[in-house]
């Protein structure tokens, strides 16, 4: 069916929204309730914070598993039952009776949300054309920036007057409306398994779908860096307080929003890759601007946050725009590819700060430098390594064909 016919686009928009909301609502909400529930479960900080290293890795593996299953049986089917997953999954986090079964059902939830991250992007590929793309990706961009932003200030206040457990079943609740959503609006596709063999090696041949990867790769880096440290340079060696932290990240947040909705607007006149270049060469001054002013201040926070949150604008733009390339590359083969695109986005995340962990980077220039140096390789691969303005062999002109078919599981 062409993308054109699929009927009522704004609640279909509205449904991939709350489908990324999920998993990064089920992990922002954890984040204040970890002292609570160690207390309940009789066990150290150290050990809840376990269960978060184990739901990112189960985020990651769901991302790759969700593609190749789509893959197999429709995006439609594996999403309803990752949803199903989640709720299940939800309600074993709330009567969690000890630390080993919150972490395994951690792991479930982490399964269940994590498709959504992948399939919400297929459904962009699959049921809008390429002109609505951008904007509905930026709209899922500035959800995910949001629902961390928002979600841990409701749940510290809630958290004090109520048990941790009714606001970890609350996650089912809000996975159990989106699937009620999901169910009548989500579009039935058939079935691809060449997305998973021929298909998806001829993606992999495409060196446009690795640049537009290296480049999300390395944008994830500078985000996932600073949100990864920031806390414990701004709160612990810099001294400012939980509130005077979320208001300084709130800035930051501010400057992604602003660059998803600039890159938007950029769109109506310039070609991806020239957004890209403009992103890298923003977040590359900002950062360099953020190392001198540690460098000079040391002890200021607002010389790290203010340029990050400049750094951010072009973080912002640069994510919706690699996630509309990488979809304009793989053509029909949306689905397997999708999922390892995502899956290398957050690895390369982790593998980044798991390896900046060893130097402790939480002092003011430390940190400044390890936000730098994948801002400074963003910059040289969007203006050393040029993609080929054309694609050869791509089918995205062949739109995938989806019926829509409201209230049928």
């Amino acid at each position: 069916m062409n993308p054109d016919a699929v009927p009522d686009r704004s609640t279909l928009r509205t449904c991939l929204i709350l489908l990324v909301i999920v998993p990064q609502a089920t992990l922002a909400a954890f984040v204040p309730a970890v002292p609570h529930i160690a207390g309940d479960l009789a066990t150290s900080p150290a050990a809840i914070d376990r269960s978060l290293v184990l739901y990112m890795a189960g985020y990651a593996l769901a991302m790759a598993a969700a593609g190749m299953l789509a893959a197999r049986t429709g995006p439609r089917t594996v999403q309803l039952a990752a949803l199903v997953l989640h709720i299940v999954a939800s309600v074993a986090v709330a009567a969690a009776p000890d630390v080993l079964t919150l972490t395994a059902a951690r792991v479930l939830q982490a399964f269940g949300g994590g498709a959504g991250t992948v399939l919400a992007r297929v459904y962009v590929q699959e049921a809008l054309p390429e002109r609505q793309r951008l904007a509905a990706l930026t709209g899922l961009s500035t959800a995910i920036a949001l629902t961390p932003a928002l979600t841990p200030p409701v749940v510290g206040l809630l958290v004090d007057h109520l048990s941790w457990r009714p606001i970890m079943l609350g996650l089912g609740l809000l996975s159990a409306g989106t699937f009620l959503v999901a169910r009548r609006t989500l579009p039935h596709s058939e079935a691809r398994t060449a997305d998973n063999g021929p298909g998806l090696r001829q993606v992999l041949a495409r060196p446009q779908y690795w640049w537009f990867t290296a480049a999300i790769c390395l944008a994830w880096c500078v985000y996932f860096t600073f949100t990864t440290f920031s806390s414990h340079t701004l709160q612990v060696r810099l001294g400012t307080t939980s509130t005077v932290f979320s208001l300084l990240y709130a800035l930051v947040v501010a400057g992604y929003i602003v660059g998803s909705r600039t890159a938007r607007r950029m769109h109506q006149r310039h070609r991806l890759e020239r957004i890209l270049l403009v992103s890298g060469l923003v977040s590359l001054a900002a950062t360099a601007a953020m190392t001198l002013g540690a460098y000079l201040f040391p002890r200021e926070p607002l010389v790290l946050v203010v340029p990050m949150a400049v750094a951010m604008t072009g973080i912002g733009a640069a994510f919706p725009v690699c996630q509309a390339g990488m979809l304009r590359s793989v053509g029909a083969n949306a689905r397997s590819a999708s999922g390892l695109f995502f899956f290398l986005q957050m690895t390369s995340g982790a593998a980044y700060t798991g390896v900046l962990s060893w130097t402790d980077p939480t002092e003011s220039v430390a940190l400044s430098l390890a936000v730098l140096a994948p801002a400074a390789a963003l910059a040289v691969l969007v203006t050393a390594v040029r993609p080929p303005r054309t694609i050869p062999g791509s089918t995205a002109s062949h739109p995938a064909r989806l019926t829509a078919t409201p209230g049928r599981p």
